[in-house]
């Protein structure tokens, strides 16, 4: 609506980018829709307000409006439309257990079985998240699985480097600056990456409110617009530097800059080596469609780890909730501004 403030939340991790671009480099604006960016310190938190109407849409992972839906008997309290990046998360292992040789899963299952008697304390950053498919899809390539001597703790992201200094974690997933900020302090190493083990999945979206969705189309559709031309000026490698100064300021990631770059540079590289790679399940629809085929694949975890009934996840009507046909509505009068091909960061 005319004059409506649209207050947006957002986590200070490096793929709150696109937002961050959106609004400081005026995108927002040129879609005519007058936004506030609020910052969160958690998922939970984030995820608390937006169903609070304290805000209207939000920086969320993309495992948090499937819960919302399986959640709830009628229509899907949160939608999506817009995916905010692709992997980016990393699995930390404290330097005990890479000096003692665990380089992957099957490293960890075999050091295990030299110490019996010692737990493996893992960290994640919300229940049921993104991050903790990520890790069992890890363990389990290893032939190991959450159980009596792999325990998991749900940590904030900003705690991560802190707890694993203390010891009081052995490793962690989470996704950037955090891993980027525990291997640079030199107090673990990382052993995976997302973009490695799913290349291409989908993490992290824009959720919105259906009751505000269903009020506010028009406004949805130019968020849309606006992010994706925030993509598209990103990808002009002319723009990397300034990219780097907005996401690592105070405002955002408050982080140093030399974090944001490398961490925007490993971003730069995976995307180009994604979206070449016809092994990339996940690819499909454009980089930032959101797509029903991501959705599944977390609903296929949450029923085979036990986290939701599969009756419940094979019903759910994605189309109601992972709005791909709005997302190409809203995108098709394109070209933007800086339509180049495709030379850097989305």
């Amino acid at each position: 609506m005319p004059g409506e403030v649209i207050r947006i939340g957002f986590i200070p991790l490096v793929d709150c980018a696109l937002l961050a671009v959106a609004q400081e480099q005026g995108f927002f604006a040129r879609q005519h829709v007058d936004v506030e960016l609020r910052k969160a310190q958690s998922w939970g938190q984030v995820r608390d307000k937006l169903q609070t109407r304290e805000l209207d849409a939000a920086h969320l992972l993309l495992t948090m409006p499937l819960q919302a839906a399986l959640a709830s008997p009628g229509a899907p309290p949160i939608l999506y439309a817009f995916t905010l990046s692709r992997n980016g998360n990393g699995i930390i292992l404290a330097n005990a257990l890479w000096n003692d040789g665990v380089r992957d899963g099957a490293g960890l299952a075999g050091w295990m079985a030299r110490n019996p008697k010692r737990l493996v304390r893992l960290g994640v950053v919300f229940p049921r998240g993104t991050q903790e498919y990520l890790l069992r899809s890890w363990l389990a390539r290893g032939g190991l699985a959450l159980a009596d001597r792999i325990t998991l703790s749900i940590i904030a992201p900003q705690e991560m480097v802190g707890r694993l200094r203390k010891a009081e974690i052995d490793g962690f997933c989470a996704g950037e600056p955090w891993s980027r900020r525990a291997a640079a302090s030199k107090l673990g190493r990382l052993v995976a990456e997302s973009g490695a083990l799913l290349p291409g999945l989908g993490e992290k979206v824009l959720g919105v409110r259906a009751d505000w969705h269903r009020g506010h189309s028009l406004e949805h559709a130019r968020i849309i617009r606006a992010l994706a031309q925030a993509s598209e000026w990103m990808a002009d490698p002319a723009h990397f530097d300034a990219a780097v100064d907005i996401v690592a300021s105070k405002r955002y990631v408050n982080t140093p800059r030399s974090v944001v770059e490398g961490a925007l540079k490993d971003a730069q590289a995976r995307l180009a080596a994604t979206s070449q790679s016809v092994l990339s399940q996940f690819m499909e629809g454009g980089l930032h469609a959101p797509s029903h085929s991501h959705a599944r694949w977390y609903l296929d975890q949450m029923a085979l780890w036990g986290h939701a009934q599969p009756t419940s996840t094979g019903s759910l009507d994605l189309s109601s909730l992972c709005l791909e046909a709005f997302h190409k509505s809203s995108t098709s009068t394109l070209p933007f501004p800086y339509c180049q091909p495709v030379r850097g960061i989305r």
